[in-house]
């Protein structure tokens, strides 16, 4: 088949990576792939350096990509033609839409399924926008039951789950805790875009409720946020144990070196940090929002805080740094129970549901 996946940007989001990876899963497989850009990363204010790389590993695998523009956002139309231009030089089978604008923007796409995914647990546009979007959708696919369940609140149409994939050559495993003295220090990780929807300023607080507790938190990504959390370290008296990593291109030794992976987000879809932070063998404590909670209870590997407050958060950070047999068996149990989550069983279901949908 010729798939033409559509997403936001060359970036290190969860979304985009997952993307990335599904193609070149589907290139493998023997499928032609061509993804298409909505933003550059300088018109996103993401890392050009990693948009670089990004662009020349799908162009290792024989996988075309093109550019829309930032400014379709405000001028569909423009959105409209780039599609129906690159859909006319590389005549995808499957149209595959991973953000509701591509999905309006391929409205008008001829000869060709369109597939849409949905990667959050917020809509993000109006629920009227997805009843425009079923006469021409054929099929939709939620990244975690939570997901599945959102779009079924709003589409007419059969929505399929397909849980998100780890490519696993890109991750290191080993097992954590077991031996562990009271003097030593517990890393823990934290991997995500310095937003709203992480929520870092939640940890950070709840963390600054343990006064006694012995750790060191490095916090992986960027975004717009990074000036006002750094501060909120600075109030809290935590300089000399939160470090700010920026963007970084070496997640996988981030991850193996970690003894804890922490996120507080106050919403998600099904999150690929988690996902791999679990395959690499980590003890996690995450938000009851989204998925989360359901990598959680495949793997058997963490905490799941139901309230967004301190004290519910601190207590289970408390619970997890003090207690290093917890941590050794939530770790085997994670490297032991994580086997869903990879990318070719989540390829191999794409690909089924687009045969499905040319055939109907």
């Amino acid at each position: 088949m010729r798939i033409l996946h559509i997403i936001s940007s060359a970036a290190a989001g969860g979304a985009e990576i997952y993307v990335r990876d599904l193609s070149v899963e589907m290139v493998k497989a023997g499928h032609e792939v061509f993804i298409l850009f909505l933003d550059r990363a300088s018109e996103a204010g993401r890392d050009g350096g990693f948009e670089a790389g990004f662009l020349n590993e799908i162009e290792s695998h024989g996988i075309e990509y093109d550019f829309i523009g930032k400014d379709a956002r405000k001028r569909p139309w423009r959105g409209v033609r780039k599609i129906n231009q690159v859909a006319d030089r590389f005549s995808p089978d499957v149209v595959h839409c991973h953000l509701y604008y591509a999905a309006i923007f391929s409205l008008f796409v001829k000869n060709a399924k369109v597939v849409y995914t949905h990667h959050n647990i917020r809509l993000g546009a109006k629920s009227i926008i997805y009843k425009l979007l079923d006469m021409k959708v054929s099929r939709y696919i939620g990244i975690c039951l939570a997901c599945k369940k959102l779009l079924e609140g709003v589409s007419r149409k059969k929505v399929e789950r397909i849980d998100n994939g780890v490519t696993p050559e890109r991750i290191q495993r080993r097992i954590r805790g077991g031996e562990h003295s009271a003097d030593d220090i517990v890393q823990l990780i934290s991997v995500g875009r310095l937003s709203d929807q992480k929520n870092l300023s939640l940890m950070i607080s709840s963390l600054a409720k343990l006064t006694d507790a012995r750790y060191h938190l490095k916090i992986a990504g960027e975004g717009g946020l990074r000036e006002s959390l750094e501060q909120l370290v600075r109030e809290k008296g935590l300089s000399d144990r939160v470090e700010f990593l920026g963007n970084v291109s070496n997640v996988d030794e981030l991850l193996y070196d970690a003894d804890v992976f922490v996120m507080s987000s106050a919403w998600e879809g099904l999150p690929i940090a988690q996902i791999e932070a679990t395959l690499s063998g980590l003890p996690v404590v995450v938000t009851n929002v989204g998925g989360c909670a359901e990598i959680v209870h495949k793997a058997c590997n963490g905490i799941v805080v139901d309230e967004l407050d301190e004290e519910g958060y601190a207590a289970a950070l408390q619970k997890m740094l003090t207690n290093s047999e917890l941590r050794h068996l939530l770790s085997r149990n994670a490297l032991d129970y994580s086997g869903d989550y990879l990318i070719k069983t989540s390829a191999d279901k794409h690909i089924a549901l687009y045969q499905e949908a040319i055939t109907v």
